[in-house]
Parts: C-alpha cells; sequence; structure tokens
C-alpha cells in the first residue's frame, strides 16, 4: 500500500470541491424529481380499488383532455399561471381542435401547438425581463456596473456585455426555435386536415382538353374480332381573345 500523501494546488482541490460538490447537487435534484414522480403516482392510485373506481377515472380522463383542462396541468405550476393566459390557451386549443374535438391525431397536433406556443410567450417574457435590466444598465443615472472575479476580485468587464452576450446567444436562438416549432405544429396539424385531391377516370370520351391541347378519341381501325381501336389525335386550340 502506498503510503505517500499527493500534494495538491489550491486550484486543483477547489475543482475536486467544485465537482464533488456538483454530483451531489445531481443527485439531490434526481431524488427530488423521483420523490414527486412516485408521489404524484401513488397519490393517483390510491383512488383506484375496483373496476369501476378505474373506468370512472379514464372517463373522467377522457372528460378533461376534451375540455383542456388536462393539457393546462400539464404546463406545471397551474395554478401560478394567470388567468387571462389560461383562458387564452384553453380558447386556442378549442379553436384548434374545433366544435367536434376532432380526431385523436388532432387533438395531440392541437395540445403540442399550443404548448409550443405556451413555451414561446415564457421565452419572450425571459427575453423581455433581461431587456429592462440591460437598458437600466445603459441609460440609468448611475454607471455601468463592473463584474469582478469571485477570488481576487479583479474587474473582468462589465455586467451589461454578460447580459447582451446571454441574449444573442441563448434567449434569442431559443425563441427562434421555439417559434419554429409552432409553426411546425399548426402545418403539421394543417397537412393532416387537408382533403386529399379527387381521383379523376376517364373511362370513354369523344373529346378531352388538356391545357391548350385538344384530343379527340376516333375509331380508325378495326380488329380481327370487329372491336374499334381508338386512335387520339391532337390539335391545338386557338385562344379567342374577348
Amino acid at each position: 500500500m502506498n503510503d505517500e500523501i499527493v500534494e495538491r494546488t489550491s486550484d486543483e482541490i477547489e475543482a475536486a470541491l467544485a465537482a464533488a460538490q456538483a454530483e451531489r447537487d445531481r443527485r439531490v435534484m434526481q431524488l427530488r424529481h423521483d420523490a414527486r414522480a412516485v408521489y404524484s403516482a401513488m397519490e393517483g392510485w390510491q383512488q383506484i380499488g375496483s373496476q369501476d373506481d378505474w373506468v370512472h377515472a379514464c372517463e373522467q380522463a377522457v372528460a378533461s383532455h376534451d375540455s383542456g383542462r388536462f393539457l393546462i396541468e400539464q404546463l406545471g405550476a397551474a395554478r401560478y399561471i394567470e388567468p387571462q393566459l389560461m383562458a387564452v390557451l384553453l380558447g386556442l386549443r378549442r379553436g384548434l381542435v374545433g366544435s367536434d374535438g376532432g380526431s385523436a391525431a388532432e387533438a395531440m397536433l392541437a395540445d403540442v401547438a399550443v404548448l409550443s406556443y405556451y413555451n414561446t410567450l415564457r421565452i419572450q417574457q425571459w427575453i423581455g425581463d433581461l431587456a429592462a435590466a440591460i437598458e437600466h444598465e445603459f441609460f440609468a443615472q448611475d454607471s455601468p456596473t463592473a463584474r469582478f472575479e469571485a477570488r481576487y476580485g479583479r474587474g473582468t468587464g462589465l455586467v451589461v456585455e454578460e447580459r447582451l452576450a446571454r441574449l444573442a446567444e441563448e434567449l434569442l436562438p431559443l425563441q427562434e426555435r421555439a417559434n419554429r416549432m409552432v409553426v411546425r405544429n399548426l402545418k403539421a396539424l394543417a397537412d393532416l386536415r387537408r382533403t386529399p385531391a379527387p381521383s379523376v377516370a376517364i373511362g370513354q370520351a369523344g373529346q378531352v382538353n388538356v391545357g391548350t391541347q385538344q384530343v379527340n378519341v376516333a375509331q380508325d381501325a378495326d380488329l380481327d374480332d370487329g372491336s374499334a381501336v381508338p386512335v387520339a389525335r391532337a390539335t391545338k386550340r386557338k385562344r379567342t381573345n374577348q
């Protein structure tokens, strides 16, 4: 066994300590998430004691989804959503699914469209809050706030520079991605509802007009059994100026 003591620099010690702290925080967060999921599942299944309870729960779930309540609850922190915003989201979903509720695929696409729209609004709120802080740094009577290192206290720039970088590199690209998701989901919903073009079959016709071409079908030749072979002659129609 090696009893030698390995000396480490202060930077190595701080790096190891930070890594251990980050790992501990990750485990604590995972435990919290698992505990919430397990608690939610246990709380729900405690209400299911028989087959009738399960049937009743399924009926309630279908009614909740049809009304849009299920979607609002899945947004997270439903109690803290503004009533006006909640009403707008419910109205948008009902408008997308229609009065008849639509098919299952249409309802799912409507849900994800509303979710992506809600995320877009949240990102816009972040951008607005950060923009207000940036404007305060630029146009306040006090001078811009300087940024210092935590360890040695040396100046490393201005706080407004860090906020501008966050706005340009994180929030604006995130908003653009959210906007694309909204458009993509709405387009998918519209494509699903688009009526397919009717198929046209022509069994027998003496004249078929295709664009500027007029096709006449004539009986020009006879086969051995007496049947006729249609021969198509294409003539160009003249356009008359009105």
